[in-house]
């Protein structure tokens, strides 16, 4: 795999992980909805059942909707444990993404390490091989001088 590739790869996975964690918000959002709703369920139950006791008429309907509210709270609570299993799942999606994102990105930086270090090494072979000409070049000249 090239340098590029790897690169291509790396973005990738890190518009995998932006994905997932989007996901994971609108999850989030939609579990507080719910939440939102069913607190607002309560509060209307609360004033239903005030309304009951202080009128007779509306005491006869209150049946009704407290078989309603009973249902509704089910409901709720069920698209709750539903949305809550899935936020798991996604996080635990998110968990697995971001490991092979890091492993793909820790791979790039090794592979950029020992390319550097190979640079460097040739460079300082190409210095070394310039020292030892400019070595050979003054010690050749101070015997050229001494024959002469």
């Amino acid at each position: 795999m090239s340098k590029d590739e790897l690169k291509v790869l790396i973005r990738i996975y890190k518009f995998e992980l932006d994905e997932k964690q989007r996901k994971l918000v609108n999850l989030l959002r939609f579990e507080q909805a719910l939440l939102n709703r069913k607190a607002l369920l309560e509060e209307r139950f609360k004033q239903e059942e005030a309304t009951a006791n202080e009128n007779p008429l509306t005491a006869l309907t209150f049946g009704a909707y407290v078989d309603w509210h009973v249902k509704e709270n089910k409901r709720l609570d069920r698209a709750l444990a539903e949305n809550g299993e899935e936020i798991v799942s996604m996080r635990e999606e998110i968990r697995e993404a971001y490991l092979e994102l890091k492993t793909v990105e820790i791979t790039q930086e090794n592979r950029e390490k020992r390319q550097l270090d190979e640079l460097k090494r040739k460079i300082n072979n190409i210095l070394d091989e310039i020292g030892l000409n400019s070595h050979r070049r003054k010690q050749y000249t101070k015997t050229e001088k001494k024959d002469s």
